[in-house]
């Protein structure tokens, strides 16, 4: 026998990287052709799309999220918070979402999901709207920062071609009392339709192989996950906690990011007219209640369901049980229904990927407001006391919020803060401040 050497090895080298190409190519071929071994695998993947899908469009007796890999991960998340901290509406993806009693001055950072994606969605509104706005020029040592705007400033900026810079913009909204529907229960728009749409295509789509060579298999797969997604979205307790607040009046609040935020939501409430969502107690979430036994048992039904529909999956793959009444081979067969669930789970993923991340109005989100005014200024302060002169309390109540160090003024700047602020620490039908009495409320003696 030749003893092995480094020509031996590098003969065999190359005589296998010769037949390389055409194994990596069959092998990429055949996946392709049959994903089997990757359907279950994304039937795992994205289930916090699933739940922020679920958020957006729940309200309504139905909610239309469409059958899309990753809901058998969200069932199972789904039971953890369910017999967790009960809660199956996400936190708020965005930060620092703050809520200001205009009466009380009380400030709240909260997670409401409702809320978060109310400021996110007017947040974007208004900075399209900046997009070609002026450069900012900041004031310095020797320009006099209180030097009242032009008289025509508010009509400058909605005609002027380039808008002139804003530092701040107060988008006021009053409680519609005349809603479409209910306050707490949304409108109907394209996000809530799109969900139908795509559930009525993935049905269409898998009705074909049955209609036309009995091959029932992949029909069984998608009309099971839409009836599935389906009861999984339309669980009361999403309702229950998603508007878990007053619906007979709220007083007025400010919703807004804060220092450094260029926007804020003015809400002037109808208490008196017992109209609206309270929003401030939906901020605070006090009113959130445990998944009751009917939620819990449901969810572990379901979550159940979603596993033995994993395993049908994988059952046609391997043609355990639908077998086609074709004559397409049964190898043949089952490459189709991996090519036709894999194009049915991008189509309800496209779906649910939409519908988490749409931005909507904020009827669709269950809060119906009218449009009042949009209050701006190239200055803060000059904003602050636009909206304080028009409705007293608020821009006083803003103050601390946009000038966390203080905000100095003079002249007759100095005059209106006094009055407004005296006002605002005057005693009224609560009583007065102890925080303002001036005197400890007992003697040290």
């Amino acid at each position: 026998m030749a003893p092995f050497n480094i020509l031996n090895l590098l003969e065999v080298c190359a005589n296998a990287a010769a037949d390389e190409p055409t194994i990596v190519s069959e092998l990429l071929a055949s996946q392709w052709r049959n994903p089997s071994d990757i359907l279950s695998v994304l039937m795992l993947l994205g289930p916090d799309i699933v739940q922020k899908a679920i958020a957006q469009t729940s309200g309504r007796a139905i909610t239309p999220v469409a059958f899309s890999f990753g809901w058998v991960a969200y069932a199972a998340a789904s039971l953890l918070r369910v017999f967790g901290d009960g809660r199956l509406m996400p936190d708020a993806d965005m930060a620092n979402t703050n809520v200001i009693g205009v009466s009380s001055g009380h400030s709240r950072t909260t997670k409401n999901w409702v809320l978060g994606r109310f400021l996110r969605d007017e947040d974007d509104r208004v900075d399209a709207e900046m997009k070609n706005e002026q450069s900012h020029i900041a004031p310095n040592a020797t320009e006099e920062i209180h030097k009242a705007p032009p008289p025509n400033y508010q009509e400058a900026t909605a005609t002027a071609p380039t808008p002139e810079w804003e530092a701040l913009r107060v988008t006021v909204y009053e409680v519609d009392e005349d809603p479409p529907v209910p306050h707490g229960v949304p409108t109907l728009d394209f996000v809530w339709f799109s969900g139908l749409a795509v559930i009525t295509v993935q049905l269409v789509i898998s009705a074909v192989p049955w209609i036309v060579n009995g091959d029932w298999g992949i029909f069984l797969v998608a009309a099971s996950g839409n009836m599935l997604a389906l009861l999984n979205g339309s669980l009361p307790q999403w309702r229950e906690e998603k508007w878990a607040a007053p619906k007979d009046g709220g007083a007025h609040v400010t919703i807004t990011q804060g220092n450094g935020s260029r926007h804020a939501i003015l809400v002037l409430g109808k208490k008196k007219a017992k109209q609206g969502i309270d929003l401030e107690i939906l901020a605070i979430g006090t009113r959130t209640a445990n998944p009751s036994m009917f939620t819990r048992v449901v969810s572990v039904i379901l979550a159940l369901m979603w596993i033995v529909l994993l395993i049908v999956v994988a059952g046609l793959n391997e043609n355990s049980w639908c077998k086609p009444k074709s004559h397409l081979p049964l190898e043949l067969a089952a490459d189709r229904w991996d090519l036709d669930l894999l194009c049915i789970g991008l189509f309800g993923g496209v779906q649910n990927l939409h519908a988490a991340g749409a931005s909507r109005k904020p009827s669709a989100l269950g809060i119906h407001l009218k449009h009042v005014e949009t209050i701006r200024d190239k200055r803060v302060a000059a904003v602050l006391k636009k909206v304080e002169d028009k409705y007293p309390e608020v821009g006083a109540s803003l103050v601390s919020v946009f000038f966390p160090g203080g905000l100095r003024v003079k002249g007759d700047d100095l005059t209106f803060w006094q009055r407004a602020v005296n006002k605002r620490l005057a005693p009224n039908k609560y009583g007065t401040r102890i925080d303002d009495l001036g005197a400890p409320l007992v003697s040290p003696n």
